[in-house]
């Protein structure tokens, strides 16, 4: 029942230096604190899920208050072939698992007690592990128990090959319900983690499918617990079961196929949810629906792609690329019943990411201050494949794009220096497409934006990259109520769409 209950929501101008404003709402320390390593800030007696997590229940399909009607069980239509690695490429030496995360990104600062002010900390992960605190992983149950031994101490996981979590003691078993799925398809990552996949000898990425990355949670009763907390007047950041610390890179994520979906629109499961968690960064992932599109079903079998929601806050995602699905990546779950752990947190930073044809949100925002500059965002509003038909190993372009930043209820969005290269898309059209209002933000900023599609606004071929006004589009509010306090160099468009390029993804470290 406890993980049931922590489990029921699925998750321009030339390049310059960018220093944030002393004067800016968000900025207001005057003199800087010393940087600290968030290690320190976490929990070591919080609750985990461990014991649980990636446990398989092979429980028949059965009818839930949610829906999860037997007579939609569906096994995904390709059943992988899994060759577990069975060596270390590089022989156990380290290379970048010992690295800190950067001071760029919203990953990099929490509240220092002070109202409307942020404190600059060092996310470090598990780099200052022991040496038996360091794992090499080839299996779902390797992976697992290296959790479950460490807990919230600092601790380096090397994934290397591919781990499918429907891999049952070396036999590949599709799931057999809902509570299967949920059940050994979650993979609990608590503090003081770095979690990186290892290239093999060729250059190809670790890769995980058959579960859902879960950073953080929001178990048995989060809400009642952390109102009375904040009632009885103690500080909401030193509340019990924040996950803090934790690095993710360089690991390519298969988005897992919800056999048995609550209903024919909804579907459990991300690819990585953040929920409940502070100073995460997520770096080089690749994230996709393959070898399983959703086009391969009449209805929803995946749910989003990277959410950071529940309360979640100081995170940044970068260099990834994330291709072949529909709702991507989301800052906040809900419009209403989330103040109380939303209301001035979900802060989060995009930088260096390439979305490829993704159906929309790149992101989409709720409540969130959200930085989204240098990314770059590819897609066609009239894909020839887009009728249900695509085989695995589809392309990119065969999913039909929708929209793109997404200003939802309280987002206040600070979008600069983006690069849209758009088939089918015209200029006239790129308010509402490239920008879309879903009621109730609080303000929308953007600047140095570029555009290209194969369609000018008649119709005709269009071959001219050219500058958009994204700002006020549809009547979004702009109000300058934040800045940044991280120092960021800003690249001009066309200079971080080369280097995303070239960059971006798994196996680019």
């Amino acid at each position: 029942m406890f993980l049931a209950v922590a489990l029921a929501s699925a998750c321009g101008g030339a390049d310059s230096p960018v220093t944030a404003s002393d004067s800016a709402l968000l900025s207001a320390a005057s003199t800087p604190l010393a940087v600290i390593d968030a290690k320190t800030l976490t929990d070591t007696t919080a609750p985990l899920l461990l014991p649980l997590a990636g446990t398989r229940t092979y429980s028949a399909p059965v009818e839930t208050s949610s829906g999860h009607d037997p007579s939609n069980y569906k096994a995904a239509p390709v059943v992988p072939s899994i060759v577990p690695a069975r060596s270390d490429p590089t022989g156990g030496v380290l290379t970048f698992e010992r690295e800190t995360a950067p001071l760029e990104g919203w990953h990099a600062w929490a509240r220092d007690g002070a109202a409307g002010k942020h404190r600059q900390v060092l996310v470090t992960g598990g780099s200052s592990a022991a040496a038996n605190r360091i794992y090499t992983v080839y299996t779902k149950e390797q992976l697992v128990n290296a959790i479950r031994e460490a807990r919230n101490e600092p601790k380096i996981i090397r994934v290397v090959g591919h781990i499918d979590f429907r891999v049952d003691g070396g036999v590949f078993k599709e799931y057999t319900s809902y509570d299967d799925l949920k059940s050994g398809g979650s993979l609990f990552i608590p503090s003081n983690t770095t979690l990186v996949g290892i290239n093999d000898a060729s250059g190809k990425p670790a890769r995980i499918s058959g579960t859902q990355i879960l950073i953080g949670n929001e178990n048995g009763n989060f809400e009642v617990d952390f109102k009375a907390w904040v009632a009885a007047g103690k500080n909401p950041d030193a509340f019990p079961g924040w996950t803090r610390n934790v690095i993710v890179r360089n690991l390519a994520i298969d988005i897992m196929w919800d056999v048995n979906p609550e209903d024919s629109a909804n579907a459990y499961a991300d690819g990585i949810c953040v929920a409940w968690a502070q100073n995460v960064w997520i770096d080089h992932i690749t994230m996709t629906d393959l070898p399983t599109p959703s086009s391969m079903s009449s209805d929803t079998r995946h749910d989003g792609g990277l959410d950071v929601v529940r309360g979640s806050d100081y995170v940044t995602i970068s260099n990834s690329y994330f291709t072949v699905h529909g709702k991507m990546t989301l800052v906040g779950n809900s419009d209403g019943g989330r103040q109380w752990s939303d209301e001035g947190r979900l802060h989060v930073t995009f930088t260096g990411n390439h979305w490829q044809g993704v159906n929309s949100r790149t992101p989409r925002v709720r409540y969130g201050q959200v930085h989204i500059y240098n990314n770059l965002v590819t897609g066609d509003t009239n894909p020839s494949a887009a009728n249900g038909t695509i085989p695995p190993g589809a392309a990119a372009s065969d999913v039909k794009f929708a929209s793109a930043i997404g200003v939802g209820y309280k987002a206040d969005i600070l979008a600069e220096n983006n690069y849209y290269n758009m088939k089918t898309l015209k200029p006239k059209e790129v308010c509402g497409k490239l920008v879309t209002d879903h009621g109730k933000g609080v303000s929308f900023r953007s600047s140095g934006a570029r555009f290209i599609s194969n369609k000018d606004d008649a119709g005709k071929p269009m071959t001219a990259t050219i500058d958009v006004q994204l700002q006020g589009c549809d009547g979004i509010p702009v109000a300058n109520l934040w800045s940044p306090p991280y120092s960021y160099t800003l690249k001009t468009a066309d200079t971080a769409k080369a280097e995303i390029l070239a960059n971006v993804g798994a196996g680019t470290l």
